[in-house]
């Protein structure tokens, strides 16, 4: 049974989104980190999938087309996500419908893709529910990582070598979500649209940006099986219909 792991990366160049916002029209897609199994244990074969271009529709949709056939060349009988119902499903739905044409093929492949869609991130919340805050409603996915006890790698910019002054507005030690929506996901369109991709600058950042979309994916499904696997299928199963 075919195990697929997907998981988004967006940024936010027009206007930052208020505070614990989730309106797709703040959002514009960077990239798709991508695990395959054909078994729940082998070792997951991974990709990321890159905007290939600025900020205008022909690239989001020429990276759904991409994704589409990234999934058509593999066996899927499972989707998994980590938060998927809340922020990448939703994502990758709205902006289908946004761009579609009258027959809307876009937004129909994208429900066939969440058909069995299974939302990691309830399991791990129902199984791990002491370890949840006040209003905290999802684990982290690195803190569901370290108590299921798996090695889920952290992304360290000390790894990486950039001009300086390069990560301004940047806080941390280790690459999070929130620094590729406000400052890195933006570099990346901005260096792709310059045309720079050659340049060693923009070679660093593809690779930190790609070992991090990496590292969303390649885990999860051992996460998943650590939670109970097949067995929550039926419970955490959130298809199209139930994303809003």
């Amino acid at each position: 049974m075919g195990t697929l792991v997907l998981d988004i990366e967006t940024a936010s160049p027009f206007e930052e989104p208020p505070e614990h916002s989730n309106d797709t029209s703040y959002y514009e897609w960077i990239a798709v980190g991508l695990a395959y199994a054909d078994d729940l244990t082998d070792t997951p074969e991974t990709d990321v999938l890159f905007r290939n271009g600025g900020w205008d529709d022909a690239h989001t949709i020429e990276l759904f087309e991409r994704l589409f056939d990234w999934c058509d060349r593999r066996q899927i009988d499972r989707l998994l996500t980590y938060n998927g119902a809340w922020f990448d499903g939703r994502h990758l739905l709205n902006w289908a419908q946004e761009l579609d044409d009258a027959d809307g093929e876009l937004r129909r492949r994208v429900e066939n893709l969440f058909e069995n869609h299974v939302d990691v991130a309830l399991a791990a919340a129902d199984e791990y529910a002491e370890e949840l805050r006040e209003n905290q409603h999802i684990l982290p996915d690195w803190k569901a990582y370290d108590i299921a006890g798996i090695d889920n790698d952290s992304v360290w910019y000390d790894d990486y070598t950039f001009p300086e002054n390069y990560l301004a507005g940047i806080d941390g030690p280790a690459v999070q979500g929130k620094h590729i929506g406000q400052v890195l996901g933006e570099k990346y369109v901005d260096n792709v649209e310059a045309g720079i991709e050659a340049t060693s600058v923009h070679r660093e950042l593809t690779r930190l940006l790609e070992n991090y979309c990496t590292s969303d994916v390649a885990d999860l499904i051992e996460l998943y099986s650590s939670l109970g696997g097949a067995s929550l299928d039926d419970e955490y199963q959130r298809p199209a219909q139930e994303i809003v």
